[in-house]
């Protein structure tokens, strides 16, 4: 690289930085000792041309009142053009502090900006939100106008990575409130607050925006897959702090994510998708977040901006998230077992529309059964079927056991037919246990519908839901 190119670059990289406001950018040139000022914007609007010692600061910056040692240290550090890859000089005033940068160049040239107080290049652009009247009034957090002014401030800066808008809510906070009273209600948030913040850390600003809802705005989180460990674990420790100490009431939270540029040209569009992705949580049964995909969730949001209320409630019905449940059970259930049985049945049934889950095992002595009207287990669901011989033999040797369709059953058969009739059953998939002989079972699905054959992608995903249920139940014994 020419030391022509090494400059040009260093001068782009700078104008990335002062895309935002009140921020003033300046060229000076050594030996003509002459300093332009202006604005950072399109008009490029200059506040100053001419001698570096006729500049008259206090007034450019309105206000601001810099000793005269450090204005002499400041005019001496340009015409020094250091050759350090960047310098630094604080310029403290009672009003203001102004940072200084310089780069120095071969082109007898020197850049640089100004920073009025409360706003400092942070990474690249970001502004740090210091101001009591930043600060939400009873949280430890943003309030709505500086989260918002910070969110568009982020996507206003020039070749903007992915930045990620969540917006969350807490589900059943209302009950919450009207059973315990607001005092306590004020202390669930206090320490969602605190959960939320100890997870974000320094990835992200954090700010209410009303009530129990709270927006999060990322930094250094450019995919889903940097992001889905974050709101995991938001989600899960929401729900362990409050679990069983609500008198049966469900304290958990919900959250939509969507990120800008890739999901909106601007902020507010971002925020909305972000917010349909809240919508959408909510509506497949809260305690869950959702990253918004355009291939799954495009026409919900289409719709929704529509007014088209019965189409919106076919899309949630058709496209409930399976890759996310099967990341759902791997993480939350079995690896961190901070999902219940409860939990975990219903989300995997409404996930794949089945009318039924039944595990059995430890020869048919112990077993739980999931419906669409909530979960339970009779005793003649244990027995329902001989765990034999005649009935293993039937599985593959992927330990599975596929009926499409009772009309398919052959007379050897016929045995099974019978008895998945008098379920009700026309769709059935098995999973077979056979980790320790004692403990061998099986865990059945079971379609809604008739004659509904299974897909290569329902089998995949619902004998690894099996072989999940088989860990965990290996790893209770």
């Amino acid at each position: 690289m020419t030391a022509g190119n090494k400059t040009e670059d260093q001068s782009l990289e700078l104008k990335r930085f002062l895309n935002i406001s009140g921020i003033i950018e300046f060229v000076y040139e050594a030996a003509s000792d002459k300093i332009t000022v202006f604005k950072f914007t399109p008009e490029k609007e200059i506040m100053y041309e001419g001698e570096l010692d006729k500049w008259d600061i206090n007034v450019r910056l309105s206000g601001t009142e810099a000793a005269p040692k450090q204005l002499e240290a400041f005019y001496k550090a340009l015409r020094e053009r250091r050759k350090e890859s960047v310098s630094f000089l604080d310029l403290i005033s009672g009003r203001y502090t102004v940072s200084f940068r310089t780069y120095p160049a071969e082109d007898d040239k020197s850049y640089g900006v100004l920073i009025p107080s409360g706003q400092e290049l942070v990474g690249n652009v970001i502004p740090e939100y210091r101001r009591s009247s930043d600060k939400d009034a009873m949280l430890d957090m943003l309030n709505k106008r500086a989260i918002n002014d910070y969110a568009q401030k982020v996507c206003a800066r020039r070749d903007c990575p992915s930045t990620y808008i969540i917006i969350f809510d807490l589900d059943n906070f209302k009950v919450v409130n009207d059973s315990f009273g607001h005092m306590f209600g004020d202390n669930v948030l206090h320490t969602v607050t605190a959960i939320i913040n100890n997870v974000i850390g320094e990835h992200g600003l954090v700010g209410r925006v009303g009530g129990d809802e709270i927006m999060i705005v990322t930094k250094d989180i450019h995919s889903k897959t940097e992001l889905r460990p974050f709101m995991r674990d938001i989600r899960i420790s929401v729900e362990e702090q409050f679990k069983d100490k609500l008198g049966g009431i469900s304290l958990t939270c919900s959250m939509g994510a969507a990120a800008y540029p890739d999901h909106g040209n601007t902020c507010s569009k971002v925020m909305d998708i972000a917010d349909k992705m809240l919508y959408l949580a909510k509506e497949k049964g809260r305690n869950r977040y959702i990253i918004y995909t355009p291939e799954m969730h495009a026409e919900f949001v289409e719709n929704f901006n529509n007014g088209e209320t019965e189409s919106i409630k076919n899309i949630i019905a058709k496209n409930f998230d399976k890759i996310g449940i099967i990341h759902y059970m791997m993480e939350d259930y079995l690896k961190k077992g901070t999902s219940s049985n409860d939990s975990a049945f219903a989300n995997v049934g409404q996930a794949f529309k089945l009318k039924e889950i039944l595990i059995v095992y430890d020869k048919g002595k112990v077993g739980f059964k999931w419906t669409e009207n909530g979960s339970a287990l009779e005793n003649k669901d244990l027995n329902w079927m001989e765990l034999d011989n005649k009935f293993y033999s039937k599985f593959d040797n992927d330990g599975l056991l596929i009926v499409d369709g009772l009309y398919l059953l052959g007379e050897d058969m016929e045995f099974l037919k019978n008895k998945l009739m008098k379920r009700d059953a026309e769709s059935a998939l098995f999973y077979r246990f056979s980790f320790f002989e004692e403990y061998q079972g099986y865990v059945m699905f079971v379609k809604k519908g008739q004659r509904q054959k299974w897909s290569e992608y329902e089998i995949l995903a619902l004998s690894t839901i099996g072989k999940i249920f088989e860990l965990s139940i290996q790893d209770s014994h």
